[in-house]
């Protein structure tokens, strides 16, 4: 279980400034295990700091973050990091990227080479080991990240935009294979993003952010039937969800002008 206690997020004034930036505020959310929860906001509202201080990069100013009841003051292997770039190590074959999370902290002697070779085939990656990451594409590319994640078997993945560089078909198709992943191995899964329609689609949970300083301004529980699949963007119920988001993101949009 992950608990976000009143955590509030300030750091020194830059550039001359005299006030300090208050990034978060009031950040008060628990999310269960096993539970797909997104994060959508505008530029600036402090999404991917509030993931940072879940992974234990950086520490709450006020406020507390825990883990099964235990402060979180470093990073842990409990925990795994999906960044929006894949971060591959170029001198390495895709098989020695996945397996980088196993072999850095304990050696080759270490590696469970079937463990190893299922989740290259679960990845889709079995016929691409030898090749090394300037020979795939960029969604293959992300998908060994996340299978550099998974090896070390977190409990909780922590997603930040990891398809956001990726192009429309792309992305639809790792949003899919991402769902597919999260049925068999169920992990808590804290996932930021920009796209409300992704947010929806992949989540148990939406959690909806104001601008700076940023808080929880809503949280909707999305009551759609799983498996989960892109023509369901375009069902009533979906819609509803895209509008109560919308509605907190660009309130301006909601007020029409009156006809006549």
């Amino acid at each position: 279980m992950i608990e976000i206690r009143q955590v509030q997020k300030t750091y020194p004034p830059v550039n001359g400034a005299s006030e300090p930036v208050v990034a978060l505020e009031s950040v008060d959310v628990t999310i269960q295990p096993g539970e797909f929860v997104t994060v959508v906001g505008p530029s600036g509202c402090g999404k991917t700091t509030l993931l940072n201080m879940v992974a234990g990069f950086e520490h709450p100013t006020q406020g507390s973050i825990l883990l099964d009841g235990q402060e979180v003051r470093q990073p842990g292997p409990e925990r795994a990091v999906v960044f929006q770039q894949p971060s591959l190590l170029p001198w390495l074959t895709i098989e020695d990227n996945v397996a980088f999370g196993i072999t850095i902290g304990h050696g080759k002697s270490q590696l469970d080479r079937g463990r190893l070779e299922g989740l290259m085939q679960t990845m889709g990656l079995s016929e691409f080991s030898r090749h090394y990451p300037y020979q795939l594409s960029g969604g293959m590319q992300q998908r060994c990240a996340i299978a550099r994640a998974v090896i070390t078997d977190p409990a909780i993945l922590l997603m930040d935009e990891p398809f956001g560089a990726l192009d429309a078909q792309t992305r639809s198709d790792m949003q899919r294979f991402l769902l597919a992943l999260w049925t068999d191995l169920h992990h808590t899964v804290l996932f930021i993003t920009h796209d409300v329609e992704e947010a929806i689609l992949l989540a148990d949970r939406v959690l909806v952010m104001t601008p700076r300083p940023g808080h929880i301004a809503k949280e909707l529980k999305i009551n759609l039937a799983r498996p989960r699949y892109w023509d369901m963007v375009m069902a009533p119920e979906f819609t509803e969800y895209k509008r109560k988001i919308l509605a907190v993101l660009r309130p301006e949009s909601s007020a029409r002008p009156a006809s006549g």
